[in-house]
C-alpha cells in the first residue's frame, strides 16, 4: 500500500531520491516507529510505500486501520542511498522484494533528469503477482530507452517467458556489468547484497562504486527496560539528565537540549552512534552496530536505556 503523505504545514517536504522517512504510529496507547523508503520521484508527491508483514505491528495498522485523514510525526527525510551528482553516470540496481521501493525512486528521478541516460534494474521476485510496481517500471520501461529492466522470478507461473531462479552472487554480478562503469546499487535480503557486492569486487569493479540499502527488522525489548529513573552525563556537553522509565538515551538528550546526531531512530542507520564510558546500558536488537562496535564500548543513543547512572562521551 503507498501512503500519499501530505504535510500539515503545507509547505513540500524536500527530499533526495533514496532517501526514507521513519513514521510515528500511535497504536493503542504506545509510539511505534518504523523507517519506510519513499517511493516517490523528486518533485512528486511525498510518497512511501508499505508491504505487508505477517504480524508486522506497523504495517498491520496501516493496512487494517490507518484512513484518509489520519495525521502524525515523521522523522527525516534520511538517509545516504542516493544518485551521484553527475546526471550522466550509468546507473546498474538490483532490488529483491520490496527492496524496489528507494530504488524506483531513483530509476524514476534518474531518467526524469536525464531522459538518455543508461540505467539497468535487475529485480527479482517470487510470481509475477508480487512484482512490486509493475506497472509503474513497465511504463518508464517502455518510455526511456536508456532503461532496461530484467524482471527474475523464483517460482514463475506457468507462461512466464522472462529469467527465472534464485539469483545467486556470480549470476546477479553479471547481469549488473552490462552496463559499463555504471554506480551500482544493491537494495535486498543481506545475503544476497554482500555475496553479489563480492563478486562485483572480485570482478575488478571498485568497491566505492557499489552502494548498498539495508532494512532491518523492527527492533524489540531484549532484556527488561529499566523501571527506575536514571542519571545519564553527556560529557562533552557539560550536561547530566533524567532517563524517565521507558525513555532511551536519545529521547532523554533530546529533552533536556543535548545536541545529538540522530536519524531513523530505529537502530537501523548508525547516525545515532555514541561511545559509553562508564555504566551498564541495554539495547534493542536487532540493530546496525557490529560485534566489533559493541565490544569498543558503542552503542546507539536511540535505541538503547541507562540501567545505572551512565557517562556518555556526547
Amino acid at each position: 500500500i503507498t501512503l500519499a503523505l501530505e504535510p500539515l504545514t503545507g509547505r513540500p517536504v524536500p527530499f533526495t531520491a533514496g532517501q526514507y522517512l521513519t513514521h510515528c504510529f500511535e497504536i493503542d496507547g504506545a509510539v511505534v516507529k518504523r523507517a519506510y523508503s519513499i517511493s516517490a520521484a523528486e518533485g512528486a508527491e511525498l510518497a512511501c510505500t508499505i508491504k505487508a508483514i505477517e504480524c508486522g505491528v506497523a504495517s498491520g495498522f496501516v493496512f487494517d486501520r490507518l484512513a484518509e485523514g489520519y495525521e502524525y510525526t515523521v522523522v527525516g527525510p534520511s538517509g545516504d542511498f542516493v544518485l551521484p551528482a553527475d546526471t550522466a553516470t550509468p546507473l546498474a540496481f538490483l532490488a529483491a522484494g520490496s527492496g524496489i521501493t528507494p530504488v524506483i525512486a531513483m530509476i524514476d528521478t534518474a531518467v526524469h533528469r536525464n531522459p538518455d541516460r543508461l540505467v539497468n534494474l535487475i529485480y527479482a521476485s517470487r510470481r509475477q503477482s508480487e512484482i512490486i510496481f509493475a506497472e509503474r517500471l513497465a511504463q518508464l520501461d517502455r518510455k526511456y530507452t536508456g532503461l532496461t529492466v530484467t524482471h527474475v522470478l523464483s517460482r514463475p507461473d506457468p507462461g512466464w517467458t522472462g529469467r527465472t531462479g534464485r539469483l545467486a552472487d556470480e549470476q546477479a554480478a553479471a547481469l549488473l556489468q552490462t552496463t559499463p562503469d555504471a554506480e551500482i546499487y544493491l537494495c535486498g535480503p543481506d545475503d544476497l547484497m554482500a555475496t553479489t557486492a563480492a563478486a562485483l569486487v572480485a570482478d575488478g569493479v571498485a568497491p566505492n562504486r557499489v552502494h548498498q540499502e539495508r532494512f532491518y527488522a523492527s527492533a524489540r525489548h531484549t532484556t527488561p527496560l529499566p523501571t527506575r529513573a536514571q542519571p545519564i552525563e553527556f560529557r562533552r556537553s557539560n550536561l547530566t539528565v533524567i532517563q524517565q522509565p521507558g525513555e532511551t538515551i536519545l529521547e532523554a538528550g533530546l529533552r533536556h537540549g543535548v545536541k545529538l546526531d540522530f536519524s531513523c531512530t530505529v537502530g537501523g542507520c548508525g547516525a545515532c552512534k555514541v561511545p559509553v564510558v562508564s555504566g551498564a546500558v541495554t539495547l534493542d536488537e536487532p540493530n546496525c552496530l557490529s560485534d566489533a562496535e559493541k565490544a569498543g564500548g558503542c552503542t546507539l543513543a536511540c535505541s538503547a536505556y541507562a540501567l545505572e547512572p551512565v557517562v556518555i562521551d556526547a
